[in-house]
């Protein structure tokens, strides 16, 4: 009876250590989703203010898809439109575009900061659930010794 609840609980543990682990990994797609972002919102300050630079007149390459380019003529960029989320967007003057830019990048680095202040508590459980199964792991060891000294 000993030996079964013994398994169960085991079985319980690694399970729950398992769980964990998918969480841990869970948050780590997460956190390289975000550094994606991040790296984008960063590009796409730099282009703008790369195009800013250039200035009104000068011909530059678009982009149309992944094999194709357009040639452009710029216009002044004094006004960018972006996506303010659930598909709305709207047209800032550049100064305020780039701060709400940056004001995005702030909010990703904060969640970034957030996700991996979880994931290292979820190790400390890792660490502490490996230990249980460890030292019951011992226990086991130990029991298994002590039925084979009473059957000799």
């Amino acid at each position: 009876m000993a030996v079964k609840k013994d398994e169960k609980r085991m079985t319980d543990l690694t399970r729950q250590l398992r769980s964990i682990i998918a969480q841990i990994e869970a948050l780590r797609v997460e956190i390289a989703q975000l550094d994606i972002l991040i790296g984008e919102y960063r590009q796409t300050i730099t282009t703008l203010r790369n195009l800013k630079d250039l200035g009104a007149g000068k011909e530059v390459l678009l982009p149309v898809g992944r094999i194709a380019q357009v040639g452009a003529k710029l216009e002044a960029v004094d006004k960018i439109v972006i996506n303010i989320g659930s598909g709305i967007s709207v047209e800032l003057p550049f100064d305020e575009a780039i701060q709400q830019i940056e004001k995005e990048i702030v909010a990703a680095l904060a969640l970034r900061e957030a996700l991996e202040r979880a994931m290292v508590e979820l190790y400390e459980k890792v660490e502490a659930l490996s230990q249980k199964i460890r030292e019951h792991g011992h226990a086991e060891a130990g029991e298994g010794k002590k039925d084979e000294g009473e059957q000799k």
